[in-house]
């Protein structure tokens, strides 16, 4: 019997165990192996503009006010730099730890989102999670992609938690992983309404419960308002720091040429304005021009030469009109010195009201592409418009970012030689070439992944929108036999995965572009919806094998086949023992993880925080 055992354990640890936690553990456990992996061989990622969180941390701390450009962000990254020490110590060990945490749970909460479903679709969708490597990708970009992924994901896990079990003290949790989500990004700033009329329609119960939420909702984000114009000191300037218009006007102005529009004084007296302030500004020659200057300071020369200093001042103005690109859009954001948001915005609501069917054309092109073809942008230092670009394996990049690469050394020799360090370069040649082969597998079977992915997503709409036509026509025979497939228990959830998800990708389509960061970034939610369509699928059959197969030779060969699994689940030594002892459980992955995280913690220490390191970077 022990040998069995012995010999069941190690196979049982890729099944789904017969207790809900120890299964979670297991997912744990395996998203430890691969995050430890890349915390000792991904490269640094410090894109630009990522320095304004730590300039945000530091203001907190030392009681100092923010310039305005700085208002774009939100607090919640730069809390999490203020709990990892980094306004202390200077080094982005902390950081990386919290972030590192963050990916060995969100395989964790795609198992606790679909448990309740099934057993097994959770466990599985874990595993894919894990596999497509999405809670590691951002592990070490130190912007506020992986803090935004995690604290939606427990949002979502937690909500659909409650619609399962309707236990309030989950719908206040869910309030505060809301209000995370909320200040991460301002992307985030609007789903809790949404998520709250989900809730109270799905379960009902005490109406005081969901106004004590609303309440603490409105009250935290009152006060973070007041901490905003504190530390933008906004009494003291003529507009309010906002990052709103520039990022609406952005994507407006972006797209006019794809679809046949263009800027235009006719547009409304906004946009006149700062036609008429760009032909001052670039008299009375474009390559003398302050604009130019100030705008276009990183643009390649060669860039600059053949679509910017080869034009009159009259004719870049008429290019910037008809022919968009980002560096067209830099030269209109930095008409003036300082950026007026709410006169960007102003000119936003012009293009809009006289071009609203352009607004709907090119949200719904992005949200194609957002939700099952990511890759397309208009990208910088070129022409080329919207188009599909390549994908990056960012655990394989090491990047200081355009305009902050030599604004690390404000926070010192350490924050510099961990930066500069990238561990890859440092192990074996047999660890290197699995790294190589390991991204070029993923860059070529990525594009497969997200549609075999996309089609149980598919499915699990096409079930909520037939279970949404069985609760207005409940009567009907095909709606019968649904109920009893148990689409009806999945709406709640279905709903609020699948709200976000396309409250993102919206978000996405309309302010942004559906490029491959931010198609990683819901990932994870991705799953869990796939994980419900997988489940409406199986209640379909199971209902099919109930009624037509059941106790013929057919099923009683699926009995057959099912008894190995059983057998060893059965005699798993660790549901055997951690089955009945989940406190002791949940110690022991918290000891294992800490040790793997004081290993890779003690190697940066060793590597980074004395003299720099020789002969490490190309």
């Amino acid at each position: 019997m022990r040998l069995i055992r012995l010999a069941a354990t190690p196979a049982a640890f890729f099944l789904p165990s017969r207790s809900k936690h120890v299964t979670a553990g297991k997912l744990a456990l395996i998203s430890m192996v691969v995050t430890v992996f890349f915390l000792f061989t991904a490269g640094n990622n410090l894109p630009g503009g990522s320095l304004d969180f730590i300039a945000w941390a530091e203001a907190i701390v030392r009681g100092t006010t923010l310039p305005p450009h700085v208002a774009s962000r939100d607090i919640g990254f730069p809390l999490l730099y203020i709990l990892a020490g980094f306004p202390w110590s200077h080094s982005f060990v902390g950081i990386t730890l919290i972030l590192a945490s963050f990916a060995v749970l969100i395989p964790v909460l795609v198992y606790w989102s679909l448990v309740r479903t099934s057993r097994t679709i959770a466990f599985y969708m874990g595993v894919v999670c894990i596999i497509s490597l999405s809670p590691m990708t951002y592990m070490k970009f130190f912007f506020h992609d992986q803090a935004y992924m995690f604290f939606g994901l427990l949002a979502v896990a937690l909500l659909i938690d409650f619609l399962w079990c309707g236990h309030f003290r989950t719908l206040y949790l869910f309030t505060l992983a809301a209000l995370a989500i909320s200040f991460t990004r301002p992307a985030g700033n609007l789903m809790f309404p949404v998520l709250m009329i989900i809730a109270y329609v799905t379960v009902r119960g005490p109406i005081r419960h969901y106004l004590a939420c609303a309440l603490i909702f409105v009250l935290v984000t009152g006060a973070y308002q007041w901490h905003r114009y504190e530390i933008f000191d906004m009494r003291n300037r003529p507009s309010i720091p906002s990052g709103m218009g520039m990022q609406m006007f952005y994507s407006m102005y972006l797209y006019l040429g794809d679809f046949g529009y263009q800027l235009s004084p006719d547009l409304g007296p906004n946009t006149k304005h700062l036609l008429d302030k760009l032909q001052q500004g670039l008299q009375p020659d474009v390559r003398e021009s302050a604009i130019i200057k100030r705008a276009l300071i990183d643009t390649p020369p060669d860039f600059m030469e053949k679509h910017v200093y080869s034009f009159t001042p009259q004719g870049l103005v008429e290019k910037i009109m008809t022919a968009p690109n980002e560096e067209y859009y830099m030269i209109l954001k930095y008409v003036d010195p300082a950026p007026n948001d709410l006169f960007l915005l102003k000119i936003t609501t012009e293009i809009a009201r006289s071009h609203p069917w352009y607004v709907i054309q090119y949200a719904a092109r992005n949200l194609w592409h957002a939700v099952f073809d990511p890759g397309y942008a208009s990208t910088r230092y070129n022409v080329q418009g919207y188009h599909k670009t390549g994908i990056d394996f960012v655990p394989g990049v090491q990047s200081l970012g355009v305009r902050s690469a030599d604004w690390v050394a404000a926070y010192g020799s350490r924050a510099e030689r961990e930066m500069a360090y990238f561990p890859l370069k440092t192990k074996s040649q047999a660890v290197q070439d699995f790294f190589h082969e390991l991204e070029t597998f993923w860059r070529v079977h990525f594009s497969k992944y997200v549609w075999i992915t996309s089609a149980p997503i598919a499915i699990a709409w096409i079930g909520a929108f037939a279970g949404a036509l069985c609760w207005i026509i409940p009567q009907t025979g095909l709606c019968q036999g649904l109920k009893r497939t148990g689409v009806d228990t999945l709406m709640g959830p279905l709903i609020t995965a699948s709200a976000f998800l396309l409250y993102e990708d919206l978000a996405t389509a309309l302010f942004s572009q559906p490029v491959y960061r931010y198609f990683h970034m819901t990932e994870p939610l991705r799953l869990v919806i796939g994980g419900f369509g997988l489940a409406f699928a199986i209640g379909m059959l199971s209902f099919v094998w109930r009624t037509k197969i059941a106790q013929t030779p057919l099923w009683r060969l699926g009995q057959a086949g099912l008894a190995p699994i059983t057998a060893i689940q059965k005699y798993d030594l660790l549901d055997g023992y951690f089955g009945r002892r989940r406190a002791q459980w949940i110690l022991l992955l918290v000891v294992v993880n800490a040790c793997l995280f004081a290993w890779w913690t003690s190697s940066m220490i060793v590597h980074t925080w004395g003299p720099p390191p020789v002969g490490l970077i190309d």
